[in-house]
């Protein structure tokens, strides 16, 4: 993005919210997420995926042979209970993960499969390379900032999430 564009994008941001700085940082970040979601969307959908189940492949994968709980996955992803299920419903319809049961029956664990292994091992390179592209604007130094900042911002609303005072 140019400077230009950038000097436009503050104007139309300020036109709508003033120049308070939390308004415009929050404003921003959502509007960044809705320019980026369809770059992202856009290579995964030609495997037949979602964001959401690629990172719950990726959270499984690191996860290794034990897989995960349920509840493991949602809190990786921030997700309800209830998205999980629908998540993993469809993942284990595609063979991509299998159920299994937990030692305290109550929890049930899910694994890769190795055709969700596959299906990673064909995805990911180019996924990444799509990351890359569009982060290309940034240089190494201003991703790991950016990074920073944002897992401090994630750290403070989990911590409220958790009803912390």
């Amino acid at each position: 993005m140019g400077r230009a564009h950038a000097d436009d994008d503050l104007a139309d941001v300020r036109a709508g919210v003033g120049d308070d700085l939390d308004t415009m940082l929050v404003h921003n970040l959502l509007r960044t997420h809705s320019y980026l979601s369809p770059f992202i969307d856009a290579g995964l959908r030609r495997q037949n995926l979602t964001s959401a189940q690629l990172n719950v492949l990726l959270a499984l994968r690191s996860a290794g042979c034990d897989g995960l709980r349920m509840g493991q996955i949602g809190e990786r992803l921030v997700v309800t209970r209830s998205n999980v299920t629908g998540l993993i419903d469809r993942l284990e319809r595609q063979g991509l993960v299998a159920r299994a049961a937990h030692r305290d029956r109550r929890a049930t664990v899910v694994r890769l499969t190795d055709t969700g292994e596959a299906l990673l091992e064909r995805t990911a390179p180019r996924h990444a390379e799509v990351l890359a592209e569009l982060t290309g604007c940034f240089t190494n130094d201003e991703k790991q900032t950016l990074i920073r900042l944002l897992s401090k911002l994630r750290r403070e609303l989990r911590h409220r999430r958790r009803g912390a005072p």
